[in-house]
């Protein structure tokens, strides 16, 4: 296996780290493999680690090649002194991550002959927001204003499937101030806020924009969802409104609603967990059925040099 860094925005804040296994699998027999580029979550605040290196490590002992993508986010630096403002990036806010996703898909895609990559086998996967970011993608690839943005053509943007787990599909309850919130939730909605609209009133058109039900298509890739009833960050009831939309819309999808399970479970095993919460064997099920869903398009066969 081989790493690699790259820097996808003239700001440095974008970066692909790259997991590239050896495309020689036998003597002389080479296998191009396909790929999963990974969004981890984090509210577009920052980016949750036990979504990012561990789901890489999995993915690549299932035979894929994986790409993470760390993305623009608001949050830049903790506070520099006690009781201290945090460092923010107020022009990092949506659509902008999904400009930051098209460069990352045709990056992958430019350099999918080097790397031994299966081009047509490119699969976006994010948790939270981050499956934001990916559903986001898959809803805008053909965008004229962000293609110009990323440089970049629809057909190199455009994910070959979608793997969306515990989604944030709208931002209306992760905005909303509570009746009874704690200083410190009310706190965390306004962040979230900016972080997402760039701004602290979003209007009703606002918040249609960044709903991924308002823009499910006939041509979006194949998709498959994870949920818990139990997510108390994201209503579960939207990730099932998304996939009947998708199912109407003509999309094939897999979904699976797991009954319990607190928000953020990310491969919902010990090697990402460091709380017993976090710890849930029925929804650790979903990276076999992401695995096996995922192969419905194989089609690898070795090649000899």
């Amino acid at each position: 296996m081989r790493y690699e860094e790259v820097c996808l925005s003239e700001d440095g804040r974008t970066r692909l780290d790259c997991y590239l296994l050896d495309p020689e699998v036998t003597t002389g027999g080479y296998k191009t493999r396909p790929a999963v580029l990974v969004t981890p979550g984090g509210a577009y605040l920052s980016l949750a680690h036990r979504e990012d290196e561990p789901v890489a490590a999995r993915f690549l002992g299932l035979g894929y090649d994986v790409f993470v993508l760390r993305y623009h986010v608001y949050v830049t630096a903790p506070p520099t002194e006690p009781n201290g403002l945090l460092q923010v990036d107020d022009s990092s806010h949506y659509p902008v991550q999904i400009v930051d996703a098209m460069r990352a898909m045709a990056y992958v895609r430019e350099h999918a002959s080097e790397w031994d990559v299966d081009a047509s086998r490119v699969y976006a996967l994010g948790f939270s927001a981050g499956a934001h970011v990916a559903g986001s993608l898959a809803e805008h690839f053909d965008d004229a204003e962000l293609l110009a943005l990323a440089d970049t053509m629809a057909e190199a943007a455009r994910p070959s499937g979608l793997v969306l787990c515990y989604p944030m599909v709208s931002a209306e309850k992760l905005c909303r101030v509570e009746p009874g919130a704690t200083p410190e939730q009310a706190q965390g909605a306004r962040l979230i806020t900016k972080a997402v609209f760039g701004k602290n009133d979003p209007s009703g058109e606002d918040y249609a924009r960044v709903d991924l039900r308002r823009h499910v298509r006939p041509d979006m890739p194949r998709t498959f969802i994870w949920q818990t009833s139990e997510d108390e960050v994201v209503a579960s009831y939207e990730t099932t409104e998304l996939v009947a939309l998708l199912q109407r819309a003509g999309v094939p999808v897999e979904y699976h609603l797991y009954e319990r399970g607190i928000h953020g479970l990310a491969l919902a095993d010990r090697s990402t967990a460091s709380r017993e919460d976090l710890v849930n064997d029925e929804a650790a099920t979903w990276v076999g059925l992401c695995a096996s869903w995922l192969a419905l398009d194989d089609g690898g066969e070795l090649s000899h040099r």
